[in-house]
């Protein structure tokens, strides 16, 4: 019998079964596909909220605590089996339209330095020195030049592979086909490559998580599929300077290498995971509204991938019953949350948590 089970390959599963391999439990971890090619593989990177100001605090602690985490993981990751996740501080534009949008962003301004954050508001002449792609009639813009990115197609793989180094199982094309119960409690799962045993099992397995459960599940953890369609656009290195993020949620995430990603949706449409006319047109309406000049750059390919929302959209992290930990959940945060959420779920296999998890806990109404 292992020490845990882990049910899921994405970010989340694998920063979770990373974490406990070196911690020197022993990790088993399934998941029904490919190590990161569900929601993990249609995101952007972004390594930050998209609307903090929106977001309440006790989430807001954990995204401080999260991004603080992510400069060790990925300098480990890239130690330990040589992956560079490409973590890098490119800094945020959000372009300003109108008058109005002037005034929130000097509020928005007012928020982030309160929090200690670095933040500038721009006129419009030093918003366009700052990133020449805007459209010549911005009245300006908030740059935010801290906020960091990672290239989040590696980064599941990665954790995955240091995983595996420091001795945890990973099971790929491994579907679970339910729970295992003894002695009242969860003792494992079935799976397409037999039944695996643990002390304790941890379900990170995205927006298929309340699936798994079946009947009776508590609200909290009904995860709903979100999908999200994305493009890949070919420029020159350096074209786009920094990531572009529209009052929208539209955004806009430069690579070293010239290719920029673009998103994306958010359309509730079930487990369809089908790149569309309509979605993808608007990401492309938002790449021309927020920079003109990518309007004619080259379109590599495009794809769609499903994240997992809640129904108040926060995640879900605890004890859903002896035995099973959920860590699921997280919407547009899962890559940004992925370290912290490792340490958490680290904390309560152990016993040792003493967070404050009421507002993130599966048993929530």
């Amino acid at each position: 019998m292992r020490d845990v089970l882990v049910i899921g390959g994405g970010i989340v599963g694998t920063a979770i079964a990373e974490r406990l391999a070196r911690d020197g439990l022993s990790v088993v971890l399934a998941e029904r596909g490919e190590i990161g090619r569900e929601s993990s593989w249609a995101a952007a990177g972004l390594l930050t909220p998209v609307h903090p100001w929106n977001y309440p605090e006790s989430l807001l602690a954990l995204d401080a605590e999260s991004l603080a985490l992510w400069p060790d993981l990925a300098a480990r990751v890239r130690a330990d089996v040589g992956i560079d996740l490409e973590l890098r501080a490119t800094g945020l534009v959000m372009p300003l339209e109108t008058d109005a949008d002037v005034a929130e962003a000097e509020r928005r301004v007012t928020w982030k330095r309160k929090h200690g954050e670095a933040a500038e508001l721009l006129d419009a002449a030093s918003a366009r020195e700052a990133e020449p792609t805007l459209a010549d009639d911005v009245c300006g813009a908030l740059l935010l030049p801290d906020l960091a990115q990672v290239r989040n197609h590696r980064a599941a793989p990665g954790l995955a592979a240091a995983a595996a180094r420091c001795g945890a199982e990973i099971l790929d094309g491994t579907t679970v086909l339910g729970l295992i119960y003894q002695g009242g409690r969860v003792a494992g799962a079935r799976t397409t490559a037999g039944d695996l045993l643990a002390r304790q099992t941890v379900l990170a397995a995205g927006a298929w998580s309340g699936a798994l459960l079946g009947d009776g599940v508590p609200p909290a953890i009904r995860t709903t599929p979100a999908r999200g369609q994305i493009l890949l656009l070919r420029t020159r290195p350096g074209e786009l300077r920094h990531m572009v993020l529209g009052g929208d949620g539209a955004y806009l995430v430069p690579r070293p290498d010239g290719r920029v990603l673009a998103g994306s949706t958010v359309e509730y449409v079930g487990f369809d995971r089908h790149v569309t006319p309509a979605g993808i047109g608007k990401v492309a309406s938002a790449v021309g509204r927020l920079t003109p000049s990518l309007a004619t750059a080259q379109v590599e390919s495009s794809w769609a991938g499903l994240r997992p929302d809640t129904p108040d959209h926060m995640p879900v992290l605890g004890h859903v019953e002896p035995g099973l930990i959920a860590a699921t959940g997280h919407f547009r945060s899962g890559i940004m949350l992925a370290p912290v959420t490792a340490e958490i779920v680290r904390e309560l296999v152990r016993g040792e948590s003493s967070r404050d998890l009421a507002p993130f806990d599966p048993q929530r109404d």
